[in-house]
């Protein structure tokens, strides 16, 4: 019987847990892209950002990323890769599935 509640105590406590924890939606990435876009990008690519909007997920990702892990920067990308230095794949991702659903 002690055996049957202890594994009855851990399954009730592992049912509470997991039902705090929600996986993010598809809303949720777009919002926290929207949010980062205005909070960081459209300072220099307008609120509009015209020519990334609708591109693929993964090349807008891809030129992200180039201009993170550039080495000597010029020009506007120097400040461009300040504001992508701290920001994970993730975060770069939602901005990039932000924009592309601007289409």
């Amino acid at each position: 019987m002690k055996k049957y509640l202890q594994y009855g105590a851990f399954a009730l406590a592992a049912a509470l847990l997991l039902s705090g924890i929600q996986p993010a939606t598809a809303q949720d990435k777009e919002q926290d892209g929207a949010k980062l876009y205005t909070a960081l990008c459209a300072s220099c690519h307008t609120p509009t950002p015209g020519k990334m909007m609708g591109k693929p997920v993964d090349g807008l990702v891809a030129g992200m990323e180039k201009v993170k892990n550039m080495e000597s920067p010029t020009g506007p990308l120097i400040k461009m890769k300040a504001v992508l230095a701290p920001l994970t794949e993730a975060q770069i991702k939602n901005i990039a599935e932000y924009l592309n659903q601007l289409k």
